[in-house]
């Protein structure tokens, strides 16, 4: 079911509010092969996750695509959903956390600057019935083109991203690092080659595609102590995307999986999206999920891969393999008087919550307490 459709135009452009994602799926498929973004901005990655995530939270799709003129081919398109605090509806990017960029599709000759884009955001929150726009970890640009949704007084985001180009020959990804940190991996692995026979697996597919994110999903319950992972919307999102766009890697041991690795590949980019490791102090003490990482690392230098992106948060082994700290914004666009009202609250508790989780002390003992009451 279509919201609305308008037949009038603000510069020349002409907008549709979609209920439905068939409503808007061809559009979201012709923007997405060719528009600057992430796999988190394809149309599966974000139907699924509506259908596990955004359902369980009583989301609304709206689906944003504006045009040229009715009926032209699309210049943008946002993937929105729409949730209630009290009585605001808040318009936001569909992907919830599992996100770890938040982008819109633009055509390359879309041409939008910061004016058009409120007007547009204006025309579509009064179709939907939207009071503010929270739009939030969206990289300032991607690919080497600007964001446009990145507009002027957005705030920094409460964690940063990070990223790195992956070299194109095996030895220039080896001179990234010190002899001692190559040293250092060498005995790891030599550690473990003593307990059992030691197999690097890239791109299972099929069965033991599954079987490695049931692996994945039991050992992030376990050291994260986190129920979710073993049912509910986070299990059935990731074993969904098993049969579509999700990679999985893995190490193992004796036939045990002891390390895993998850996430999409597009257009020569792969982020990462899950990772896990096996518990045990004898095997977590040689450092299994960097061994991984630095093997899948490998696995992209020989299949081409220009770009690798560890995702949002901040974590000692980011920082060993990805050289960019990228800054991510977020916007808070009010739409309705009543948004405008909630707008400094909501962005006070945006400073607040980065405040927060760039103190690495406070953040450490908020996330052993917040264990502790699961």
């Amino acid at each position: 079911m279509e919201l609305s459709r308008f037949e009038t135009t603000i510069d020349e452009i002409a907008l549709d509010v979609f209920s439905t994602f068939e409503g808007a799926r061809d559009d979201w498929e012709a923007l997405f092969a060719d528009a600057p973004a992430s796999a988190y901005q394809s149309f599966g990655f974000a139907r699924d996750w509506f259908e596990t995530f955004g359902r369980a939270r009583r989301l609304e799709p709206m689906i944003v695509v504006a045009r040229h003129a009715a009926g032209a081919r699309p210049l943008a398109l946002l993937g929105l959903g729409v949730s209630r605090l009290g009585p605001l509806r808040i318009a936001q990017f569909l992907g919830g956390k599992e996100s770890n960029f938040n982008l819109g599709l633009f055509a390359t000759d879309a041409r939008l600057d910061a004016a058009a884009i409120r007007a547009l955001l204006r025309r579509a929150a009064r179709a939907a019935g939207v009071d503010l726009y929270r739009l939030g970890n969206q990289p300032q640009a991607f690919d080497g083109v600007g964001n446009p949704l990145a507009l002027p007084g957005a705030a920094p985001s409460p964690s940063f991203a990070y990223g790195t180009t992956v070299p194109a020959t095996l030895s220039a990804l080896d001179a990234r690092f010190s002899s001692d940190a190559r040293k250092k991996l060498r005995k790891k692995q030599a550690r473990l080659e003593k307990m059992g026979a030691l197999v690097f697996e890239h791109r299972a597919e099929g069965a033991r595609g599954r079987e490695i994110l049931e692996v994945l999903l039991a050992q992030k319950a376990t050291r994260l102590q986190d129920a979710s992972f073993d049912n509910g919307a986070m299990r059935d999102f990731v074993l969904g995307l098993c049969g579509g766009a999700l990679e999985t890697h893995a190490l193992t041991l004796d036939g045990r999986i002891i390390a895993t690795y998850a996430g999409f590949t597009h257009r020569g980019r792969f982020s990462a999206m899950l990772n896990s490791f096996a518990t045990d102090d004898e095997i977590a003490r040689s450092s299994p999920g960097d061994l991984l990482l630095h093997s899948l690392l490998r696995d992209l230098v020989a299949r081409g891969v220009g770009r690798f992106d560890l995702g949002v948060g901040e974590a000692r082994y980011k920082n060993a393999v990805c050289d960019e700290t990228i800054a991510l914004v977020d916007s808070v666009i009010p739409a309705t008087p009543l948004g405008a009202l909630a707008t400094p609250i909501i962005a006070a508790l945006t400073r607040a919550k980065r405040a927060l989780k760039q103190n690495p002390r406070l953040f450490a003992s908020l996330t052993r307490l917040r264990r502790r009451v699961r």
